[in-house]
């Protein structure tokens, strides 16, 4: 096997991952993080963007993630499949089932420290470019300086991650609005909504868990979104309300919603609409993005025409660690010459066709990376085409299990024990 040369944009979760693989199997990583530490999306910064909407900032914040944020997927599916959430992997026996951001970056920052990643690691190195030359890849970066350097590199896993560029969508009319514009990558606490009415637009897990967070200080609490038509306020003692989507604002600066129904009286309108995939350091002529749909990719990792050019964790409504994992070990396997991939002219025909049974079932584009209940299946088939058993059943079920509690109790679950007897330890 020729030991490749691989350059990693990322040291959050899926650049770590994807260095250990790569090292198991004789390449040489190089990690750059644009920041000072590791961590990515787990890092908590209290500093929010210049601008709070997420529209105009000149000084974005990362850090997407608030003061009481915990994970919503239990510690067993969190971790990396070999490295477990306990003293016998990175985490300590007594950490909540559902743990605090804190406990994650920790998990994260001592999974670096027992694969010795740290070696492979240059932080404060923006990337600033990626191009391909021959059969390599130029890259440059730069540094506080601003000084440019570029080096030539066999491979490039692209792990920069997509939780730190908000999505804000039009909103007719939302010139008429004179209350505060928030997205949700710049909430950090509930403190700032004391005695205000708040509207949060997005039926997501970070609606959900912010509306049912700023409701304990906030005056009154309204949650939109297309999926919440319908469905019941919450019970007391603090009650969010729910309803449709909204589809613009009136001259008057009200919020008219799809059933025609208006908010007044409004103090501050929270964007909980997601966030965008960016890769200002690749040429459209490599990958586009269409309305948060990334292409031309075969499964979801490799372009067709760069095979050497892979993205690690594209898909969102996942168990985000194990997936990161299989996806890096199938690219480092293939990189080692393990297994064979079909030739470019099948890979985009496997794409079209991927890409052609969306579309036939109805999802919007922008839902074409969401997994959800087809995780299982893509993980097994990258774990097939690189010689990996599929997952556990104890996996599958206690991800079913965790969804179940979470619908059922969603207000409560993270603190309610799960009856997983089948489930490992």
């Amino acid at each position: 096997m020729n030991t490749r040369r691989v350059a990693i944009i990322g040291a959050g979760a899926a650049g770590l991952v994807a260095a250990r693989e790569l090292i198991r199997v004789g390449h040489e990583p190089v990690i750059f993080e644009q920041s000072a530490r590791i961590g990515g999306v787990w890092v908590f910064d209290p500093a929010i963007d210049d601008d709070p909407s997420g529209r105009q900032a000149d000084k974005p914040v990362y850090s997407s993630i608030y003061a009481s944020l915990r994970t919503n997927l239990p510690r067993d599916l969190m971790a990396f499949l070999d490295y477990p959430f306990d003293s016998q992997g990175g985490g300590q026996d007594d950490w909540p089932r559902f743990p605090h951001h804190r406990c994650v970056l920790t998990y994260l920052e001592n999974f670096c420290r027992d694969f010795q990643l740290q070696n492979y690691l240059r932080c404060n190195h923006r990337i600033v470019s990626v191009r391909p030359e021959s059969n390599s890849w130029q890259v440059t970066w730069d540094l506080a300086d601003h000084s440019l350097t570029t080096e030539t590199f066999d491979a490039v896993m692209v792990c920069n991650g997509h939780y730190s560029q908000p999505r804000v969508p039009h909103l007719p009319g939302i010139e008429h609005f004179k209350g505060r514009i928030i997205h949700s990558h710049n909430y950090r606490d509930a403190k700032a909504y004391q005695d205000q009415r708040v509207v949060l637009w997005g039926a997501a897990a970070s609606g959900a868990d912010i509306s049912r967070e700023i409701a304990t200080t906030a005056a009154k609490v309204d949650w939109c979104g297309q999926a919440l038509a319908g469905r019941q306020a919450s019970v007391l003692p603090n009650p969010v309300h729910t309803h449709g989507e909204p589809i613009g604002f009136d001259p008057q600066g009200d919020l008219v919603l799809s059933d025609a129904e208006r908010l007044t009286d409004i103090d501050v309108l929270m964007f909980c609409t997601g966030y965008e995939y960016q890769f200002p350091f690749l040429s459209n002529d490599i990958v586009s993005v269409e309305d948060n749909w990334v292409s031309p990719l075969y499964q979801d990792l490799v372009v067709p025409a760069y095979p050497t050019l892979a993205f690690i964790g594209l898909p969102y409504l996942i168990v985000p660690f194990p997936l990161f994992e299989i996806q890096a070990r199938w690219f480092a396997r293939w990189l080692a010459g393990q297994f064979n991939l079909p030739e470019q002219r099948q890979m985009e025909a496997d794409q079209r066709a991927h890409v052609q049974s969306l579309r036939d079932a109805g999802i919007k584009t922008r839902h074409f990376h969401k997994l959800a209940e087809k995780q299982t299946d893509y993980f097994n088939r990258l774990s097939a085409q690189c010689g990996e058993p599929p997952l556990a059943e104890w996996f599958s079920n206690l991800t079913l299990l965790a969804q179940q509690a979470r619908l059922a109790s969603p207000n409560t679950f993270r603190d309610v024990p799960l009856s997983d007897e089948k489930t490992p330890g």
